[in-house]
């Protein structure tokens, strides 16, 4: 097949030479999925990750996009070859900051507003905030509770009646809203749009480009842990 542009694209993001997937999708993938040749296996995990099946299957972007990141960041070796078979073993660990309860909030949560449960776990775990507490910044504001809701917020949430002391000890609350913010980061966009969708993540840290980047880096790491700790849930 002619190589689209988001070849390169999504090369450049996943940190993946692009020769490495020009040999992949040169080849027949029989009984497998699209141009990267995915096993059927990895689509529970990638759905996690927040890709779409079915966009898997018939969108060659995504398609490609998924095989990056499976190349990039779930196996515990990068593949030049699709026939050799990828991995599905845990090699990532993933810190636990949240209570059982407090899980259960962020899953449905991130189901409320649409957002990848691995995703908004990860995320949690990168914020790694409690209900109780508070963190100073450098600029003057400071976060709040498990998903360290930043006080620049407070004005437009006391708008919809929620109080700084909900967001401080309400744990649940604050959980939501943070789902709630990071679903209008992302808006619509996906990953099959890697630089953007990660950026989007990292706005709701920063969007000072090298604190951004960083936070995706960290963000990113844990929900490959997630995705591969959990991959039929």
């Amino acid at each position: 097949m002619v190589p689209p542009p988001c070849l390169y694209q999504i090369a450049e993001y996943y940190h993946v030479a692009p020769t490495n997937i020009l040999q992949i999708i040169q080849k027949k993938h029989d009984g497998r999925i699209g141009p990267m040749g995915i096993q059927p296996e990895w689509i529970p995990i990638l759905e996690k990750a927040g890709f779409s099946q079915d966009a898997i299957q018939n969108n060659v972007c995504t398609n490609i996009a998924a095989g990056a990141w499976i190349l990039a960041f779930a196996s515990p070796k990068k593949q030049t070859e699709a026939k050799k078979p990828l991995s599905l073993s845990p090699q990532f660990s993933q810190p636990e900051t949240l209570s059982r309860d407090l899980r259960a909030c962020a899953v449905d949560a991130a189901r409320k507003y649409r957002v990848s449960v691995p995703l908004f776990l990860g995320l949690l775990a990168t914020e790694g905030g409690h209900v109780g507490q508070i963190v100073n910044n450098r600029n003057g504001t400071y976060d709040m509770g498990p998903a360290q809701i930043n006080s620049s917020h407070l004005h437009e949430l006391a708008a919809q009646g929620i109080t700084r002391d909900q967001i401080i000890n309400d744990g649940c609350l604050n959980i939501h809203i943070g789902a709630w913010l990071l679903a209008r980061e992302l808006g619509d966009e996906t990953p099959q749009h890697p630089k953007e969708f990660w950026q989007r993540v990292g706005n709701y840290n920063s969007h000072t480009p090298i604190h951004n980047q960083a936070y995706q880096l960290k963000v990113w790491s844990h929900v490959v842990g997630i995705s591969h700790s959990q991959p039929h849930g």
